[in-house]
């Protein structure tokens, strides 16, 4: 058998397997061909049923323009019989073969009209027809079941398309018919050019053929779901299927639903038709390739002959290299060359290849180890720092290519700030050290990832060599940080919390001492002679319970616990209120200059939270100066000409300036400034809150708040406000003398923890002339009115009281007394938790501390004032 290892067998070989390819090919493009018939027959049979269902629909739009255009005629004619059946006869005459006739029916089904009347159409009734009843149900021509004619003499099959007549109100009054020949729905068949005719067969919802090309006497009328046994769903989009004819052929067949008609269009096409000539073609193909692999074969067997002869030479020359005698002549000798050449090269290959199985298990290892690992690793010179090696992870990672990376130095992954770190921590390199740290990297995209990296020396690869791997741990870190933000953050809305509740409860307190202090000295001064030598101090008690007042309302500011009252207010007048307190709050070192524009407007706005916006910017200020330097608060009034020059709505608007010459901020902090819970100061020496609250403030007043600052050169706020027409409320002192306050004699049931303010209410109350049942808490008040038998005209009730506080208190009266009204008072200030949902601007409120006649002046208002339902603010 070594004939089998000949050069003829080989190249024989050789060619059969080119030749072998090229019938593959043959085969495959004989598919392919096959394949593209079959889909240009699909596309063809599929356009050939769209297009007979187009012209259904257009001959269903025919039949349904002929109902248009009758029904005026008919409806004028209604009551004429013969003038209907004159106007149906016209028009059955003018259509073609297809409309057999036109008929009138009203809506009990009885014929009114007929274009060929027959002796008994009064003796039919159609109510009961399919199509009458899916006529008068619908707007559009519809079309019934095929039936057999009974105004035809040869009884032929019809289907009836029918509308229904309607009044100019949308009222049905009758149905206009007609029936359709149904062997004169093939005269569209005929409309692709196939080679063979196809099978057209129509049929409707219920199964039922209603026209066939071929043997159409057989077939029409006949239901194929009663043949298959099983009904198919009526498809809603064209479909494609090999049906199996009743013939015993097989087709390609297309299904189409008509849009107008409850039709489906089938379009078969033999499938032996289109494949036929490709089978044969394939055939062909196929005898050919044959041919050609004989010829081959044969000339390979004929051709290796005359090639072994250099064969065996070169097999010589070989096998003299594999030995080393270079310089020996090859000598032909024998037919088997290529057992020689196969002994020389086999020596060759048996080195070459134990070198290639070493190098291939080395390589396999570190494939395995470097390029399959998860994480990024890279490998780098020690002494040049280049880039020598990256797996893939790195390439995903930091979204560079590999060769933007190999011989790149190191420090292109990491970020800018850390070139001075690894500069100083870079050690001396020395054989099988590890070193770990956590590094901020920079990718492609310039993002910044802190990695965990761990480094190894080695000297395996030949020179001194790091091998590292890397750790993302960005998300981890930004976690663990924002966590600690959250937490500091907490504990900081915690401390601010507990100093406000704090803050509201001595000002209750306060405010209450107070409203009894300011009280009795004004009885008292009332009582008195104006050169009384007590006189004089008494009113020096007054002012310093004024004072008192005003302090607690500063105090209320800081903490965020003022009642929010808009008003409108005189920025400038605000301004020269606090100066005072500035100069306290920024120390010594600070100088304060103010400067007011007198043709300022006013603003409406709330004071307290104003007063409490300007507190924080001082208060910023003074941080941003620990050193000392020059505080500047202005007000300026923006004419509407000049609004835009601040990007502002075109009016009137009045600007609040707060400069500072401290140390400044970055643009990045300047970004951040009003994000709440956002501070630059020290742990535990700020919340964030100020700014935030700043910025709200300013934009619940529908105004605006601009922050410009630069580092070493200070910070400027300016705050923008709306200017309003109205001036600002003017607080006027109440006159002492009660002959001069407003009096009356309703009753008045007073509630009030408080006794020092319930004994100065009272009396001033009583002095008036009101009648005033007073109340330790709001269980004795609910007492004290149900044991009075008169009217109560108002309730005067400290909000916060112990048991039942004031809301309840009013709430449980309101329900005996529907026309009592209520005055609430407190020294509380936080409308939402405090005051029980109590909204200050829409019920009666009265803020302690007050004088005796700032009480029964606002008494007087409430009593004559409608009564305020009691809601609770949302």
């Amino acid at each position: 058998m070594t004939w089998l290892r000949s050069v003829r067998v080989r190249l024989a070989a050789l060619m059969l397997v080119v030749a072998v390819p090229l019938i593959a090919v043959h085969v495959m493009q004989s598919r392919s061909q096959l394949a593209a018939s079959r889909d240009a027959a699909q596309e063809r049979v599929l356009q050939a049923a769209e297009l007979m269902a187009n012209r259904t629909d257009d001959w269903i739009e025919s039949a349904n323009a002929a109902f248009l255009s009758l029904a005026d005629p008919v409806r004028s004619h209604w009551d004429d019989r013969p003038a209907l059946d004159s106007i149906l006869s016209i028009a059955s005459g003018a259509t073609n073969q297809r409309l057999v006739n036109f008929f009138v029916l009203d809506t009990l089904g009885r014929n009114r009209g007929s274009g060929r009347p027959t002796p008994d159409r009064d003796t039919i009734n159609f109510r009961e027809r399919d199509y009458f009843i899916a006529a008068l149900t619908s707007n559009s021509t519809v079309v019934g079941g095929p039936r057999q004619s009974f105004v035809l003499a040869d009884r032929p099959w019809v289907v009836i398309v029918a509308r229904a007549l309607r009044a100019a109100d949308g009222r049905a009054y009758g149905v206009i018919a007609s029936p359709v020949r149904v062997d004169t729905l093939t005269d569209f068949i005929g409309i692709a050019a196939f080679r063979e005719p196809p099978l057209i067969t129509v049929l409707d919802t219920s199964g039922v053929i209603v026209a066939r090309s071929a043997a159409p006497a057989s077939y029409i009328g006949r239901n194929v779901f009663q043949v298959t046994g099983q009904r198919s769903d009526f498809p809603t989009r064209p479909r494609m299927d090999v049906v199996p004819g009743s013939d015993g052929v097989d087709r390609l067949t297309a299904t189409v639903a008509a849009r107008r008609a409850p039709w489906l269009v089938n379009v078969g096409v033999p499938v032996a038709v289109f494949e036929a000539p490709l089978i044969a073609q394939r055939q062909e193909y196929l005898l050919w390739s044959v041919f050609a692999l004989l010829v081959a074969t044969a000339g390979a067997l004929l051709i290796g002959g005359r090639i072994a002869q250099p064969l065996t030479v070169l097999a010589n020359d070989a096998q003299q290299i594999a030995d080393g005698a270079s310089g020996h002549r090859a000598d032909v000798e024998g037919p088997l060359e290529v057992d020689v050449l196969r002994d020389a090269l086999n020596r060759l290959a048996e080195t070459s290849e134990r070198r290639n199985t070493a190098l291939s298990d080395n390589e396999r290892r570190y494939r395995f180890l470097f390029e399959s690992n998860p994480l990024p690793m890279w490998a780098w010179n020690a002494d040049t720092m280049a880039i020598m090696a990256v797996n893939e992870a790195t390439i995903e990672h930091y979204g560079y290519t590999r060769d933007q990376l190999i011989g790149q130095p190191i420090t292109t992954l990491l970020d800018p700030s850390e070139y001075e770190r690894f500069s100083q921590r870079r050690l001396p390199f020395t054989e099988d050290r590890q070193n770990a740290g956590t590094w901020r990297h920079r990718t492609a995209d310039g993002r910044i990832v802190e990695m965990e990296i761990i480094a190894t020396s080695t000297r395996r690869l030949g020179e001194a060599n790091w091998l590292s791997i890397g750790l993302d741990v960005t998300a981890r870190r930004e976690a663990e940080r924002a966590l600690a933000a959250s937490e500091s953050q907490l504990r900081q809305a915690q401390k601010m919390e507990a100093v406000g509740a704090f803050a509201g409860g001595i000002a209750h307190d306060f405010n209450n001492l107070l409203t009894g202090i300011v009280g009795f000295s004004e009885l008292a001064l009332a009582e008195i002679e104006s050169r009384h030598a007590v006189r004089p101090d008494l009113v020096e008690i007054r002012a310093l319970a004024e004072r008192g007042a005003e302090l607690t309302r500063h105090i209320l500011a800081v903490s965020r616990k003022q009642v929010l009252q808009p008003t409108v207010l005189d920025i400038n007048a605000i301004v020269a209120d606090l100066e005072r307190l500035f100069a306290r709050l920024v120390g010594e070192d600070v100088t304060i200059v103010t400067s007011r524009d007198a043709a300022l407007g006013t603003i409406k706005a709330d004071a307290g939270q104003l007063e409490q916006v300007l507190l924080n910017l001082v208060a910023n200020a003074r941080d941003a100066m620990p050193a000392g330097g020059t505080l500047t608060i202005e007000t300026h009034a923006i004419t509407a000409a000049r609004a835009g020059d601040w990007s502002l709505a075109t009016r009137e608007w009045c600007m609040l300036l707060v400069r500072d010459t401290g140390i400044g901020m970055t643009a990045v902090v300047r970004e951040r400034v009003f994000e709440p819970f956002f501070t630059t100061k020290e742990r535990g020496k700020g919340t964030g809150l100020g700014l935030a609250l700043a910025y709200a403030v300013v934009q619940q007043a529908h105004g605006s708040i601009t922050c410009e600052s630069e580092p070493g050169v200070g910070t400027t706020f300016r705050l923008f406000f709306p200017a309003v027409r109205s001036p600002a409320a003017i607080v006027a002192h109440e006159p002492t003398d009660p002959a001069s306050w407003p009096c009356g004699s309703e009753t008045i049931l007073l509630a009030e923890d408080e006794e020092s303010v319930r004994m100065v209410a009272s009396a001033a109350l009583e002095r008036c002339g009101y009648r005033v049942l007073t109340a330790a808490d709001g269980e004795a008040a609910l007492a004290t009115a149900r044991a009075f038998e008169g009217r109560i005209d108002l309730l005067v009730s400290d909000v916060v009281m112990p048991g039942i506080h004031g809301r309840q208190l009013a709430e449980a009266l309101l329900a005996e007394r529907s026309a009592l009204r209520v005055l609430f008072a407190s020294g509380y200030t936080d409308d939402d938790v405090l005051l029980r949902g109590i909204r200050v601007d829409e019920v009666p409120f009265l803020q302690k501390p007050f004088t005796p006649a700032q009480l029964v002046r606002r008494v007087r208002e409430v009593l004559d004032a409608p009564v305020v339902p009691l809601t609770r603010s949302t």
